[in-house]
């Protein structure tokens, strides 16, 4: 029952996510609104952050399904053309083990994206992650690759919400929970607003 909730909790966060990156393309006034808030912009600075839902960090696992993180993020995003950003996320969660043990889990990641206007105002973004779990059990890290889409709103002035859908590669390495070196993918969706700072 628990798992199937969480199945639905991240159904609708992508369904979310999905009609948040695909809206500006439906409104009829979509394209003439971003040239128009763009063009007051004067340096490509931003600061922001970020609401992720993962489809979990247990690599075949039901592990940290649907977890809400948190990432602080600065950049720089030319409207229509490309971004850079850089964020720190964080969260914590508890886990149950094999003996019915309650363990504490924090988490954090190092996220480093690069990407490229497509199409108006949606874009391509491709993704490096350092991620780190603290917890009784042992402290592990691992990188994760990825690659997705998104798209950008422009709300009044220099505000902009954006939302994006990324496909992740996690890459090999010790799961304390299992007890065995694990690798596999993930999906991973963040929805957030940024504001440029001149």
């Amino acid at each position: 029952m628990k798992n199937e909730k969480s199945h639905i909790n991240l159904a609708k966060a992508l369904l979310l996510a999905l009609g948040l990156c695909f809206a500006p393309l439906f409104g009829q006034d979509a394209g003439a609104m971003g040239v128009s808030d763009a063009s007051t912009i004067r340096t490509p600075f931003f600061l922001g952050a970020s609401l992720g839902f993962g489809s979990g960090t247990g690599v075949g696992t039901e592990r940290g399904l649907g977890l809400r993180q948190i990432e602080p993020m600065l950049g720089v995003w030319l409207p229509g053309i490309a971004l850079a950003r850089v964020g720190y996320g964080f969260f914590d969660y508890n886990e149950e083990t094999d003996d019915d043990e309650d363990v504490e889990v924090e988490h954090s990641e190092l996220d480093i994206e690069l990407g490229v206007h497509l199409l108006g105002q949606l874009y391509l973004i491709g993704n490096y992650s350092r991620v780190k779990e603290l917890s009784d059990l042992g402290d592990v890290a691992w990188n994760e690759w990825g690659v997705g889409f998104g798209s950008l709103l422009h709300l009044f002035g220099k505000a902009v919400l954006f939302a994006d859908v990324s496909y992740r590669w996690v890459l090999e390495h010790y799961d304390p929970f299992a007890d065995k070196k694990v690798s596999g993918s993930r999906l991973q969706f963040n929805i957030g607003f940024i504001t440029y700072v001149f």
